[in-house]
């Protein structure tokens, strides 16, 4: 179960709380997933690792106001699940202007320092009923964090059930680079202060399309690593998953503020139509 930190409320719910709310909880179990990779990565890995230190280390990752204002363009007061909520940056302003929001995150860790209506839950396992939200929102490459394309099929399908008929699925992700060899392998430096380093190491497979990542902490008392997995995918390859399992492309911009998606674009916000 997910259970407040004793010095704070918040409202990380299991399944049978949220049968209490206006979003029904469908009769699945919110933390049954089974997908660990034989190297020891999970959908609860990059939560885990990063949950102490996210809103310090990415505090403007991208523009929450110009997110929120995205959102609101789409219609008011609309019914809306973010998937990987993490700690609710999202989530909060969007509830401030009156949407009803529920978030969903595998980690618990992030649960724990959001507020609101939020589920333990896989983003491939979706433990609401279908045809409840007019949006699904998945900010910031969060659909990446899905380090299998099955995963991200499943993904695709899940926010397609959850989604009303007309309904929209709205992801931001960074447009994956040209391929270089060069670039492979990375050992790079994210901070140096008086007291730490962070240091960065990443490996590229172009294969499988993964990025395998350590964000190595190292302080006079030791050293914390923070691994990370994520698997890219282009607009096309998105536009196939999506088209997969019942959506249509309406919109792509190359940010939040409605700008043209180019073909120099670095990365995109792309709505999908439920249809």
């Amino acid at each position: 179960m997910c259970r407040g930190s004793a010095h704070r409320p918040h409202s990380c719910l299991p399944c049978t709380e949220m049968r209490a709310i206006s979003v029904d909880v469908a009769s699945r179990t919110c933390l049954s997933w089974a997908m660990t990779s034989s190297d020891g990565f999970s959908p609860t890995t990059y939560g885990e690792s990063f949950a102490d230190v996210y809103d310090h280390w990415y505090p403007d990752i991208s523009d929450t106001a110009a997110t929120v204002e995205f959102v609101n363009d789409m219609g008011p007061s609309q019914n809306v699940l973010e998937m990987g909520v993490g700690t609710g940056r999202l989530a909060t302003p969007l509830q401030r202007v009156g949407h009803d929001v529920v978030g969903i995150d595998a980690s618990l860790s992030m649960l724990h320092r959001a507020t609101g209506r939020m589920v333990a839950a896989h983003m491939s396992q979706v433990p609401l009923r279908g045809g409840t939200f007019d949006t699904v929102l998945i900010a910031t490459n969060t659909l990446f964090n899905l380090a299998t394309e099955s995963e991200q099929l499943a993904c695709f399908a899940e926010a397609r059930r959850v989604l009303r008929l007309g309904g929209r699925l709205v992801v931001e992700a960074f447009v994956p680079p040209e391929p270089d060899p060069q670039r492979d392998q990375l050992v790079t430096t994210r901070s140096i202060d008086v007291n730490r380093v962070v240091l960065v190491a990443t490996i590229r497979n172009e294969e499988d399309q993964t990025i395998t990542g350590q964000h190595i902490e190292i302080t006079e008392s030791g050293t914390r690593l923070r691994p990370w997995r994520i698997r890219f995918a282009t607009t096309d390859q998105l536009d196939t998953m999506a088209a997969a399992h019942g959506f249509r492309l309406g919109d792509r911009h190359g940010d939040w503020d409605h700008s043209p998606f180019t073909s120099t674009s670095a990365r995109h916000v792309s709505v999908w139509v439920a249809v």
